[in-house]
């Protein structure tokens, strides 16, 4: 059975303090979780040797991840990925939300999910549940909800479990943010990564990434993983909005997605060392982001990594971007005695299997 530790991981300027708890599965695969954001500061696995390296980047301070716009390995809500002009409508009434990309809003707004403090409980079964209460109009968003985040270690498996209840009819799609590398954090090796998707349709997208209603086939195009390949093989190709973004920031839809039985929609492997994960989930899409820009002012990453173009891969499982204002709404709503309930998985299996 896993084990957990609890330590104080820092205090933020605002006197609040975060508290780390890591989980140790014994196989080689030991997660350290933030009540900060229910951030994934650190994920160490073993490859074929038996060499344990961090492979997601992360601090070693709590302030970095209290930065506007820092994402790194949180759990984001209530909405992943970006509403269009920060506005929708439900059942008849439009809501309008604080926006924090351009008129648009990214990630639950400028104080999301990923901001907050969540309480957490320690499970008889070495799982540790994370709980937040956020109130009506959080965000700009409609009810009382309270959302609840689950992380095991089993085996070599790292496992997320999202529940959320609510009110009062409202939009929920969360996810976790993490940047990956299988080479270890700060290799410099990221973009050799093989990345293979279950997935053959990609969400077009305007200039500032909201989905235009059009879906395309990724077949013969730099946006094929299909097959497995470098990430960075294609991410120079001037094809799309490849070079507009400077690298990957799509959603992609899964094969034949016809219900909720979770199973592995990407695998992203390192050759050098072996290790390989594959993410499991029941949701019907994955954004692959692949560190596109640097922000300014951060500092550098656990173990003095600095921060670099195309440094981490973000896998997200999600329901599809602005889906609130598509033919996919429904998707997204969650309605008073109803349970959101979504699962995703980071296996580590067997080396190089």
């Amino acid at each position: 059975m896993a084990v957990i530790t609890k330590k104080l991981f820092d205090t933020l300027a605002d006197g609040r303090k975060v508290y780390s708890y890591t989980i140790d599965g014994g196989e080689g695969v030991s997660a350290t979780i933030l009540d900060l954001g229910g951030i994934i500061q650190s994920l160490f696995v073993s490859d074929k040797e038996g060499k344990h390296k961090n492979v997601v980047l992360g601090f070693d301070s709590a302030e970095p991840y209290a930065m506007p716009g820092i994402y790194f390995s949180a759990i984001i809500g209530r909405c992943a990925n970006r509403i269009k002009k920060s506005r929708f409508t439900l059942d008849g009434k439009e809501y309008i939300l604080p926006d924090n990309d351009n008129s648009n809003q990214l990630h639950g707004g400028p104080v999301g999910f990923n901001s907050k403090i969540w309480d957490c409980t320690v499970n008889v079964d070495n799982s540790l549940t994370l709980t937040l209460e956020s109130p009506d109009g959080d965000m700009g968003y409609p009810g009382n909800v309270q959302a609840r985040v689950t992380y095991a270690v089993v085996g070599r498996r790292l496992e997320i479990r999202y529940k959320a209840i609510t009110d009062a009819p409202t939009v929920i799609n969360l996810t976790n943010h993490a940047y990956f590398d299988m080479a270890g954090a700060g290799s410099g090796r990221t973009m050799e990564n093989l990345l293979w998707l279950d997935c053959d349709i990609i969400s077009e997208t305007d200039k500032q990434l909201i989905p235009t209603g059009v879906r395309s086939s990724v077949l013969g195009t730099p946006y094929d993983f299909t097959a497995p390949k470098p990430v960075g093989q294609d991410i120079d190709c001037d094809y799309g909005l490849l070079s507009h973004f400077g690298g990957y920031d799509t959603n992609y839809y899964r094969k034949n997605h016809t219900n909720k039985a979770a199973s592995p929609v990407a695998t992203l492997f390192d050759p050098e060392s072996g290790r390989k994960m594959t993410v499991i989930t029941d949701l019907p899409c994955v954004q692959l982001y692949t560190t596109n820009s640097l922000t300014s002012g951060i500092p550098p990453f656990s173990g003095g990594v600095l921060q670099s173009l195309h440094c981490g891969i973000c896998l997200e499982t999600q329901f599809a971007p602005d889906a609130i204002n598509s033919d996919e709404a429904e998707c997204v709503i969650l309605r008073p005695g109803e349970e959101y309930s979504s699962y995703t998985a980071f296996d580590f299996g067997e080396y190089n299997d």
